[in-house]
């Protein structure tokens, strides 16, 4: 990545972005994430997704945003690029929400929920949603 490119496009990025850069020397960067903060998340002037786009989008954030809970859940800890894309997912789907409305939406998001758990243990799925303290604990052991 060519720092120097990167923030000169930061104009460019969508208001989700906003508060959710990262750092870096040139050598280390920590919290870059391309779709967030990165060239990907450049908007594309001219461009107007469909309806059927938007729903697919809506998916796509919302698998991004369970995977990074769950990774959380799972772990007990989160690393930087998760710290960054969940708040833009949420972010996103907010803003297409405004678009769409709030029922289209949640229905969206409930798909990409039972498809996220759709191979996933049933009982690890009541963990993550109503588990206690301790069924969260041993969980991850």
């Amino acid at each position: 990545m060519d720092e120097c490119k990167e923030r000169k496009q930061a104009d460019r990025y969508p208001e989700d972005s906003e508060g959710l850069g990262w750092i870096g020397d040139g050598k280390v960067s920590i919290g870059y994430v391309d779709e967030v903060n990165g060239a990907g998340a450049v908007e594309i002037p001219g461009f107007v997704p469909t309806r059927h786009e938007l729903i697919q989008l809506v998916k796509y954030w919302a698998t991004q945003e369970i995977d990074c809970q769950f990774f959380w859940f799972a772990c007990g800890t989160i690393g930087s690029s998760e710290m960054r894309i969940e708040p833009f997912a949420a972010r996103r789907i907010v803003r297409i929400a405004k678009l769409l409305g709030e029922d289209e939406v949640e229905k969206a998001v409930k798909q990409a929920h039972d498809e996220f758990w759709k191979d996933r243990d049933p009982e690890t799925r009541r963990i993550f949603y109503e588990g206690t303290r301790e069924e969260i604990e041993a969980f991850r052991r």
